[in-house]
Order: C-alpha cells, then structure tokens, then sequence
C-alpha cells in the first residue's frame, strides 16, 4: 500500500495558529499500473528485469518535504526478466542470495526540492544486507484523486556484493544496474 500524505506544514507562532491545517489524504497504489523494474546487461546485450512484489509505505507533501518520507520493502525472490537462465540463477548466492537474504530495503533520509520542479531524495538501499547511501531524483503529479510518481538511480552491483567472485569483473555481466520506479495510486 503506499499511502501520500498531502497538506500543509504545521506552523507555531501566533499569527499562523489561525491558518488551516489540511488533513492528510491515503493514497492506495494500483498494482497493475505500478513498476519497479532493473535494466542491466550481460555479454554485451542490455536485459530489463522486474520485481514482482514490493511494498511501499510514502509519506509525502510538496508543502512539507522535511516530514515526507518514503520506504519500501523488494521481495528479491520475486525478480524476472525473461530469461528462464538468468531467472534461475538471480536468486543464488554470487547475486542476491534471496534465501539468506529475502528482502531489499529502500528508505529515504531527506527529501528536497530537484530539477525541473521535480524532488531529490537522499536515502539508503540496503541490498544483501549491504547499506550505502544514495541519491535519486523523482517526480510526484498530483491530479485531484490520482496520484503518479517515476524517478531511477543508477547502482555498482558490486557495491552491494551482488555478483562477486568470477562475475565481478563487469566483463561478462555489467556493473552497472539502473533502477527505475513507476507508481500510481488513487485515494
């Protein structure tokens, strides 16, 4: 479920104790047009990859970004990307080790204003249990009931100890791993 809080700063001092206070809206993701999806590649050849189940508890207001806030919880198991191969050997060891590690872990820091009207959001990816911190910038629109948020931020796999050993290299399966996130919700 991802719930944005919508409404305005809580403000002390006499002049403001008489301003209205907006009650924060639920907002309710739609699954079926919700993504979060990985592109990396192997032997040369770029490959898009999607979890399937993820949770997401999110806070937000663009009137108040020190209270927003956004977690979400990735089941690794559920990972595919079209590849009968590649889907049986992800969730071994050398890559996610999903057995010993069943879950990624995503929450932000500090969210600020970014680019082009949009948001920047500090934050820590934990992935095997590895946390490092990160920054990704998104974009929230926010049209009466409906509700749509993208962003991406681009990972060192081997950061996160994900493809040690003999793939680490980034000769045969690329370093890099783009991370990108669709959400819609309706209140």
């Amino acid at each position: 479920m991802i719930a944005f809080r919508i409404g305005a700063p809580l403000l002390a001092g006499g002049l403001f104790l008489a301003s209205p206070v907006w009650a924060a809206d639920s907002w309710t993701t739609v699954p079926s047009d919700s993504a979060l999806t990985f592109q990396g590649s192997q032997m040369g050849a770029d490959f898009t990859g999607h979890f399937q189940s993820f949770s997401s508890d999110i806070l937000f207001s663009p009137d108040d970004l020190p209270g927003s806030k956004v977690d979400v919880t990735i089941d690794m198991m559920s990972a595919t990307t079209g590849s009968a191969d590649r889907d049986a050997q992800i969730p071994q060891g050398p890559w996610f080790a999903a057995e010993d590690h069943p879950t990624a872990h995503f929450v932000t820091t500090a969210i600020a204003p970014g680019a082009d009207g949009g948001y920047l959001a500090q934050a820590e990816l934990t992935i095997r249990e590895v946390t490092k911190p990160v920054e990704i910038p998104f974009t929230v629109a926010i049209d009466g009931a409906k509700a749509v948020a993208d962003g991406s931020l681009t990972i060192d796999r081997v950061d996160y100890h994900v493809g040690l050993g003999e793939w680490e290299s980034g000769d045969a399966v690329g370093r890099d791993v783009t991370i990108t996130f669709h959400i819609e919700a309706t209140k």
